[in-house]
């Protein structure tokens, strides 16, 4: 339970677990991973390998622009500057938007052996989210299964927007049986950055970044949740975990709230779940990255009390340009929580998520 004292204990004094955290690997690096002809692909300087949504993150030049080039940066930046004692990383967030499967299929596993080669294996503290191409959800099963023996591999990591049909369809459930079968949490991942202009409409009719970077990655948050409860997600794989990275925490109450409304009116469309959505939402992990910015403090205090203290993790986002210090999150934890509240939401949530041993 929340309690009204101050915790007595420092940002240095408290195991933290970023459980966001994107490499930075140029298009020649993971080319080394893959095979032909696919590392011509890659390798090409004739065109962009990966296409990109052409907005300006950097505000012409006005936003410092941060990468993670070696795992050196990840230790310095985060571990030494930050107090992050366990990072999360993630190697790619392209693969569910690229419209070649088999250029997808391929990456995915170079991106994953790149991550393990150059990163989980020079730092034990240093976990990893497997990369997964949905576009093949048997293939991305098969990924599943030859990594789930690495134990520095928590997770699998999906970026939300892109994939069609949405992520709660059949379609993906011989991957999500391969998650759970190894004992992976399924972590997704919101996006502004998508070049397929059908999914969702930040390409159509906004013409300023701020917009789409206020909206894009909550839509696809808010449609891939929704897809996942009404299609009996929770139920078919009850030994899953299911996190969400990179919205924020201000959708979840609406979408909790919204769906038990709407489940009491239309249950006979949602024939699978045995309880309200609610409380399949609230087993369900989130993070805390973007915090937003209330203009009264108590209102985001207010916020964390209706996600739950035990449902909340903490993330940076590093080095994208708007990444949170642990700071941005721990303000508001300090104020209000109790030591065990506050730890919980900085480690042991993120913990029982992915399976960590702290």
């Amino acid at each position: 339970m929340a309690a009204q004292s101050q915790t007595s204990k420092g940002i240095e004094e408290t195991t933290i677990v970023d459980t966001d955290v994107h490499l930075s690997v140029s298009p020649k690096e993971v080319a080394k991973y893959i095979d032909e002809p696919y590392r011509s692909h890659m390798t090409n300087d004739g065109y962009a390998p990966l296409p990109g949504s052409g907005w300006d993150r950097n505000l012409r030049g006005k936003i410092e622009h941060y990468t993670v080039e070696s795992p050196e940066d990840v230790d310095e930046v985060l571990c030494q500057e930050f107090s992050i004692d366990h990072p999360i990383l993630n190697p790619t967030s392209k693969l569910t938007r690229l419209p070649q499967t088999d250029l997808a299929v391929e990456l995915m596993s170079g991106y994953n052996d790149l991550m393990i080669d150059q990163y989980l294996d020079e730092y034990d503290n240093f976990y990893g989210l497997a990369a997964l191409a949905t576009q093949a959800p048997d293939k991305a099963a098969e990924e599943l299964d030859r990594l789930g023996d690495e134990d520095q591999i928590v997770g699998a990591y999906i970026a939300s927007t892109g994939p069609n049909p949405p992520l709660g369809d059949p379609e993906y459930d011989i991957m999500y049986k391969a998650a759970e079968d190894n004992d992976l949490d399924i972590a997704y991942h919101g996006s502004g950055g998508a070049f397929m202009f059908e999914f969702p409409r930040q390409n159509q009719g906004f013409e300023k970044f701020i917009e789409v970077h206020t909206m894009a990655h909550t839509w696809s948050q808010m449609m891939t949740l929704s897809s996942l409860i009404i299609n009996g997600a929770p139920e078919k794989f009850p030994d899953l975990n299911f996190s969400f990275l990179e919205a924020g925490i201000g959708w979840i109450p609406m979408m909790m709230f919204r769906l038990n409304k709407e489940y009491s009116i239309r249950r006979s469309e949602a024939p699978l779940l045995e309880k309200s959505p609610e409380e399949y939402i609230r087993d369900f992990y989130f993070a805390s990255q973007p915090i937003g910015e209330a203009n009264d403090p108590k209102h985001m205090q207010q916020l964390i009390d209706m996600v739950g203290a035990d449902s909340l993790m903490f993330a940076t986002d590093y080095p994208h340009w708007d990444f949170d210090h642990p700071e941005a999150l721990d303000k508001h934890l300090a104020a209000k929580y109790d030591d065990e509240d506050r730890e919980n939401v900085l480690s042991g949530n993120a913990a029982d998520a992915f399976g960590l041993d702290l």
